[in-house]
C-alpha cells in the first residue's frame, strides 16, 4: 500500500472517528420531544379547550338571559380564550395544520377586512347559516373564528346583545363561532392523542418517518417553530399598526384585536407562550456544552420583550397616539430581533445548526 493511500485512508478513519464521537456526545433528542408533548403542546391545547368551552357557556347565557352583566362575561371569556390561543398559535404542526384548521380558528391578517364585512352581511341579512356550528363550519374560514367572535361581541352594534330577543341572531352567531371554537380544540387534542400516527412519527425520528428522519431534523424543526413565531410577531403582528419609519403611516385599526382592546395582551401570550416552547421543551440541552449560559441569556431576552409589552396594556390608538409608548413599541419590535438573532445565531450554533439559517424565510 502506498503512502498516499496510507495518508488517505488515515483521514478518512479520522474523520470517521471524529463524526462518530461527535454524534455520541450530543444529547439524546427523545426526551426533548417527550417534554415539548406533555409539557406544552398537550396542556396548551387542553387550556385553549377548556378557554372555548367557557366562552360557549358564557355565549348561551347572554344568548338566554340578555344582560350587562352577562354581556360583560362573554366578552371577559372571549379575551381568555384568545389569550389561550396566542400561547399556542405559532406551532405550525400536526392536526392544526389539516381542514384549515388554523385559518379557522384565527384568520388574520386580513389586509382588506374580508371577514368583518361577511360578518356584517350576515349580521345584516340575517343569515340562518350562521346559528348553526354544523352550517358555520362549511363556510368561509374568516367568519368561524377568533375575528368574526371578536366583532359580534365588540363590535359596533355589540351593547346591543345585553337588551333583549331583537338581537338574538347575532347571539346565535355567537354561540355557534364559540362551539366551531370548540370542536375545532377537540380534533387538534385528538390528533395529539397516544397511539396517533402523528405521536409515533413525532416522539421516533427515524429513516422512514416522513416528519423528521433524525434528531437533527427534529431539532431544526422545533427550533425553526421558535424563530418563525418571533418573526411572524414582528412582521406580521406589531408591523400590521406599527410604521417604525415613520409615525404618519401607523395603522391602528389594522392591529389585531384593535376593537376588544386586547392587542399587546396578544403578543404578551405570544411571546410567553414561545418562551413556554423553549422551558418545557428543554430545548436548552443541546447548547449546554458549548454554550452553558446561553440558556439564561435567552431567557433573560424573553423577560425584557415580555416585560415591554405587559406595560403596553392599552388600546393601540392610545399606545401610538402617545410618543413614550410608541417608542416602546418600537423598542419591542427591536426586542424581539434580539430573540431572534439570538436563537438563529448563538443557539443554533450550540446546537450544532446552520448559522443565519432563516427558518420564518422557508430556506
Amino acid at each position: 500500500m502506498n503512502r498516499f493511500v496510507i495518508c488517505l485512508l488515515a483521514l478518512v478513519l479520522g474523520a470517521s472517528a471524529a463524526k462518530a464521537e461527535e454524534q455520541s456526545t450530543r444529547p439524546p433528542i427523545g426526551p426533548v420531544l417527550e417534554n415539548m408533548l406533555e409539557g406544552y403542546i398537550r396542556p396548551g391545547y387542553a387550556a385553549f379547550e377548556a378557554a372555548a368551552s367557557d366562552l360557549e357557556t358564557a355565549t348561551r347565557t347572554l344568548c338566554r338571559a340578555p344582560s350587562a352583566l352577562n354581556l360583560k362575561s362573554a366578552r371577559d371569556s372571549f379575551r381568555a380564550l384568545a389569550g389561550r390561543w396566542a400561547r399556542m398559535e405559532w406551532l405550525r404542526l400536526g392536526p392544526v395544520m389539516s381542514d384549515n384548521r388554523l385559518e379557522r380558528i384565527l384568520f388574520f391578517p386580513d389586509r382588506k377586512g374580508t371577514g368583518r364585512k361577511q360578518v356584517m352581511r350576515a349580521i345584516a341579512s340575517g343569515n340562518e347559516a350562521v346559528t348553526s356550528v354544523d352550517s358555520l363550519a362549511e363556510l368561509s374560514v374568516a367568519m368561524q373564528g377568533l375575528g368574526a367572535l371578536e366583532y359580534l361581541l365588540f363590535g359596533n352594534g355589540s351593547d346591543a346583545l345585553a337588551i333583549g330577543p331583537r338581537f338574538s341572531h347575532r347571539c346565535a352567531f355567537a354561540k355557534a363561532a364559540a362551539t366551531n371554537l370548540v370542536n375545532l380544540s377537540g380534533e387538534i387534542i385528538a390528533g395529539w392523542q397516544d397511539g396517533s400516527a402523528l405521536v409515533t412519527a413525532f416522539l421516533a425520528p427515524g429513516p422512514d418517518n416522513l416528519l423528521f428522519r433524525t434528531g437533527q431534523e427534529a431539532l431544526n424543526l422545533l427550533l425553526g417553530q421558535m424563530i418563525h413565531g418571533l418573526e411572524a410577531v414582528r412582521d406580521i403582528r406589531l408591523s400590521a399598526f406599527l410604521d417604525k419609519q415613520n409615525a404618519a403611516r401607523d395603522r391602528p385599526k389594522s392591529a389585531l384585536f384593535w376593537c376588544s382592546g386586547i392587542t399587546l395582551r396578544s403578543v404578551v401570550a405570544n411571546l410567553e407562550g414561545l418562551q413556554a416552547l423553549f422551558d418545557e421543551s428543554g430545548l436548552e440541552i443541546v447548547s449546554t456544552a458549548m454554550a452553558p449560559r446561553l440558556a439564561d441569556t435567552i431567557r433573560f431576552e424573553f423577560g425584557q420583550a415580555i416585560r415591554t409589552a405587559a406595560s403596553l396594556d392599552a388600546p393601540v390608538s392610545e399606545l401610538l397616539a402617545n410618543p413614550e409608548a410608541r417608542e416602546k413599541l418600537v423598542y419591542l419590535d427591536y426586542a424581539i430581533k434580539i430573540i431572534i438573532d439570538r436563537l438563529d445565531q448563538e443557539f443554533a450554533q450550540a446546537g450544532g445548526l446552520a448559522v443565519g439559517f432563516s427558518f420564518g424565510d422557508g430556506d
